[in-house]
């Protein structure tokens, strides 16, 4: 019987290909027709993004209430507790990769005194970001407990509604049978409402996978220039590197094929590619995490929103380019010390984003500070920041592959266990 879901992959990679293609033609020729297509474009996009936030969100907190207030009591606690010492290990097993491979790539990169001046020259730094600190650990933990649910949600704070939501289920769990299941049961009505909606987003995925992809290549070309180009080029070939070396690991790790794999993840990854955010690619995730690997309902329900919600490889594997990267151009020595102090906050970070898409005063801002710490003039941070657009579309691809790995080997682990 043919696989729809094979198909729509199909559909959905002519479809990024034709509006790469299509989108690169009118940036070279600048033909009128080609700009009342971006204007077209720019709506169905947008429409599409719309509909995706519409049902992401409720979709990874619906999936997890539904599997919490289900569960026997004392299976979450384990399953979380597994999830978070593999997100810690694969944080760590990444950033030495990603330093790695970015002092090799750099190895044959020779700065000329005057690039750093030319990074640095008519960028103004707004005093509060230079001269401002990390937030403290005390803070960062009150801001897990939401003050108001409905603010959160609004906000598109993950972590504080994955708190919320947890403590929900659990406190479900802990009621008499009578009043627990009803309650667990409509939890899962909703979640399979939820996910019919996806079915029906999934259908027209090649449509906004067109048009993002045809405004990104009419918008940006395919120019590229000196110093950044060095730094454009660095940073989409560690990430695609790391991607690559989640294969071999999910099926070392989780026995399983590295095609099943890939074809479980490559509709997720095109949704990544075109959006930006692991968050909206959630429900293809979903999608093919049953249909190609056979994951269990505990797998699409909890582990995978739980990933999608915690698990950011992006961060280590961004920061370790740019760290190198800028302390290469501006010839900053780094000692051991100061790495480990960075990386100890970028693990923190990790733990706080929201996986939505970083469009300015985002993750690379609040990392400011940090830089500056480690002796990085943060003039050169906000310039690799003005460029960011190209290496977050991979930073977004290695992000969903990383939480398909996990929850697959989570997945294999936990069965193994029963």
């Amino acid at each position: 019987m043919r696989n729809p879901l094979s198909s729509l992959t199909k559909w959905s990679v002519a479809a990024l290909l034709a509006g790469l293609s299509l989108g690169l033609a009118g940036h070279l020729t600048g033909h009128p027709f080609f700009a009342a297509l971006g204007t077209v474009t720019q709506v169905v996009g947008g429409i599409w993004i719309a509909a995706l936030q519409m049902i992401t969100l409720p979709l990874a907190l619906g999936l997890m209430l539904a599997a919490i207030s289900g569960a026997r009591i004392g299976t979450v606690g384990p399953l979380g507790a597994r999830a978070l010492v593999l997100f810690t290990l694969a944080l760590i097993l990444f950033t030495v990769v990603a330093l790695g491979l970015t002092s090799v790539f750099l190895s044959g990169f020779s700065v000329p005194p005057e690039t750093a001046a030319a990074l640095t020259e008519g960028v103004k730094v707004p005093a509060q970001v230079a001269t401002g600190a990390p937030p403290p650990a005390g803070s960062w933990l009150i801001s897990l407990i939401p003050t108001n649910v409905f603010e959160a949600a609004a906000r598109g704070a993950m972590l504080p509604l994955l708190f919320f939501v947890v403590v929900m289920g659990l406190a479900v769990t802990r009621l008499p049978e009578a009043q627990r299941v009803p309650l667990a049961e409509l939890f899962r009505a909703v979640a399979e409402t939820l996910t019919v909606l996806v079915g029906w987003l999934i259908v027209v995925t090649p449509v906004g996978v067109f048009a993002l992809s045809y405004g990104m290549a009419l918008a940006s070309g395919g120019s590229l220039a000196g110093i950044l180009g060095v730094y454009l080029l660095t940073h989409p070939a560690v990430t695609l590197i790391c991607v690559l070396l989640f294969y071999p690991l999910t099926a070392l790790l989780a026995r399983v094929s590295m095609g099943a794999f890939g074809r479980a993840v490559l509709p997720a990854q095109i949704v990544a590619v075109t959006t930006r955010s692991s968050l909206m690619s959630l429900p293809a995730q979903v999608e093919g995490g049953r249909q190609h690997l056979g994951l269990s309902t505990t797998a699409t329900s909890l582990l995978l929103p739980l990933s999608v919600s915690l698990f950011r490889i992006s961060e280590v594997i961004s920061n370790s380019v740019k760290l190198l990267f800028l302390a290469h151009v501006y010839g900053v020595a780094l000692p051991p010390g100061t790495i480990v102090a960075f990386f100890a906050t970028v693990f923190l970070f990790n733990f706080s984003g929201t996986g939505t898409p970083n469009s300015g005063g985002g993750i690379g801002f609040r990392m400011l500070p940090v830089f500056a710490a480690a002796g990085i003039p943060v003039e050169g941070v906000l310039i690799l920041e003005a460029v960011e657009t190209i290496p977050d579309i991979f930073a977004t691809l290695v992000n969903v592959t990383g939480q398909m790995s996990a929850t697959t080997i989570l997945s294999r682990r936990v069965a193994a266990a029963q």
